[in-house]
């Protein structure tokens, strides 16, 4: 019998909750999922005593995870996101989307003779509701999210949505690491490259930067009242981006920073969680509002 398996230790997520989604989408079966609490590293499936010196440090993180593994690693679906990863890697990056929190997970691999561990950034359990999509919807969102990109795999270069992906997860890793300027500016980079390709597509010929970011929200609808805020939002978050990038320096005060980044926190997740399924105008409404009183 083989004992190839692969085994992702996922961080800062709640069992009952990746279940529901791992039932109402359907799109990650493949994939068994484990309470850490329950799960015995020395008597796990496929145990081998090669990375006994990491069996402590494994055992202590599974205890604050929750587990997904497959026993039949090169029948599970590749990543469309993301280079050498598994499709649970693309459940992440759209659950990190939808809840605007960086989900990341320990993995740990077996095939054939070769065995071996990716450690990855664990962050610990973050406080608040900073939610885009509903948690009654997350399933729902990931089945209709992962369709979508499945059927448009050229819309990921066209749209800017790949690279543009991999600074808003670069901005989400450093919430407890350097919060404020930096994750401002990367939240910033990942708004520009989404503006850059819909200037670009419609020839729109806008050369400030600040100004493209300003057009493409503005095309995708983010007007009216519940938005009036943004204008001003937008002129500091530019402000942040070329401190944080070229003067180094912080001009804006540190309570304005700290609203200013909560704020471009959700409304990247918002504009890439629109990118793949339009959310109601009530629900929009709503974290207009949050945003607001940040």
């Amino acid at each position: 019998m083989s004992e190839d398996f692969t085994r992702y230790y996922i961080g800062n997520i709640h069992f009952p909750m990746l279940e529901d989604i791992q039932r109402k989408s359907g799109k990650f079966n493949e994939w068994k999922l484990i309470w850490g609490s329950e799960f015995d590293y020395k008597h796990s499936y496929g145990y081998k005593e090669d990375f006994i010196q990491d069996e402590p440090l494994l055992e202590a993180l599974a205890k604050r995870s929750v587990i997904a593994e497959t026993k039949q690693p090169t029948r599970v679906k590749p990543s469309i996101l993301w280079a050498s990863a598994s499709n649970i890697a693309d459940i992440l990056t759209l659950l990190s989307l939808a809840r605007a929190r960086y989900y990341s997970a320990v993995i740990e691999n077996k095939l054939g003779q070769t065995h071996g561990i990716s450690w990855g950034l664990i962050t610990g359990e973050l406080e608040g509701n900073w939610d885009i999509v509903p948690i009654s919807n997350l399933g729902r969102f990931v089945s209709e999210a992962l369709t979508y990109i499945e059927n448009n795999p050229s819309w990921l270069k066209v749209s800017g949505f790949d690279p543009s992906i991999y600074w808003l997860i670069q901005a989400q890793k450093c919430v407890p690491t350097a919060p404020s300027l930096l994750e401002m500016g990367l939240y910033w980079v990942s708004l520009e490259i989404l503006a850059k390709a819909h200037n670009d597509n419609n020839g729109l010929g806008i050369k400030r930067k600040d100004k493209r970011v300003k057009r493409f929200i503005e095309d995708k609808g983010y007007t009216g009242k519940a938005w009036d805020f943004l204008d001003k939002a937008i002129d500091d978050w530019y402000i942040a981006r070329n401190d944080a990038f070229h003067e180094g320096k912080e001009k804006l005060s540190c309570d304005l920073l700290a609203k200013r980044g909560k704020q471009i926190r959700d409304f990247t997740s918002l504009v890439f969680v629109e990118m793949l399924q339009k959310q109601e105008d009530a629900r929009k409404n709503e974290i207009a509002m949050r945003m607001q009183n940040y």
